[in-house]
């Protein structure tokens, strides 16, 4: 945990020397089996020098903080995708547009892939040393088929001394995204806290974990989760107990 600050004093570093911009950076589509589509992407680049990238196709989860990891095997999206041009160069304060190709994989549910466009190494110094860096931007692609839609979710609730823990599960095969909020309840029925959820997404198979702190009196408290998204409402509930 102690290397985190240094790590994101390094990326700060980096994209000191790479300003650039990507629109949308994300999109959810509906399609048919084998259904070809096409997205078109704009790189801006508000630096006064000229910015080559390069694009590859991930495939990629997100872990229980919500952070992207990539993963090893290959997906039938991103194996799909064609990115025109692959390598491209974004002019100094302009900027360039990238086309997406693909065809939508058999099978069911959702399927992720990340575009990720890298710019060249760099060196950047930190305390003392001087390290190769490559910054990297990424469009967030989800293909869900048409018809094959199996929408789930699994919520539990629990408190411990300050903390609430509110546990998402995706046991179906679509993404799922969340938001809405958390409501406490003291034992008289009146409202000890509320907690806004900002928008989660859940790709299917994937665990989120988010943490909630009050300091609230001890007591017993009742907390409910009512969770929105475009497949229906959820929610769930559970005690907090605070000594």
């Amino acid at each position: 945990m102690r290397r985190k600050p240094f790590i994101l004093a390094l990326l700060s570093l980096a994209w000191a020397q790479v300003n650039l911009t990507l629109s949308p950076t994300r999109a959810e589509v509906l399609l048919l089996p084998k259904e070809p589509f096409a997205l078109t992407l704009t790189l801006r680049n508000s630096l006064p020098r000229e910015e080559p990238l390069a694009a590859r196709a991930v495939p990629f989860r997100l872990n229980e903080e919500g952070g992207v990891q990539d993963l090893p095997e290959e997906n039938p999206l991103c194996a799909s995708l064609r990115v025109v041009p692959t390598n491209l160069t974004v002019p100094p304060l302009g900027s360039a547009e990238v086309r997406l190709e693909g065809v939508a994989p058999k099978g069911e549910g959702t399927f992720a892939c990340l575009v990720v466009f890298a710019a060249l190494p760099r060196s950047v110094e930190a305390k003392g040393l001087l390290l190769s860096v490559r910054p990297e931007i990424a469009f967030a692609l989800y293909v869900t088929l048409k018809g094959t839609e199996r929408p789930a979710l699994a919520a539990r609730l629990s408190g411990e001394g300050k903390t609430l823990t509110l546990l998402l599960e995706n046991p179906g095969n679509v993404l799922q995204r969340l938001f809405w909020e958390v409501v406490v309840f003291a034992q008289d029925g009146t409202v000890a806290a509320r907690f806004p959820i900002p928008e989660v997404p859940l790709l299917p198979g994937g665990r989120r974990k988010l943490f909630f702190e009050a300091a609230l009196p001890p007591g017993r408290y009742r907390a409910v989760a009512v969770l929105e998204s475009p497949h229906g409402r959820y929610a769930t509930e559970g005690a907090w107990p605070v000594p």
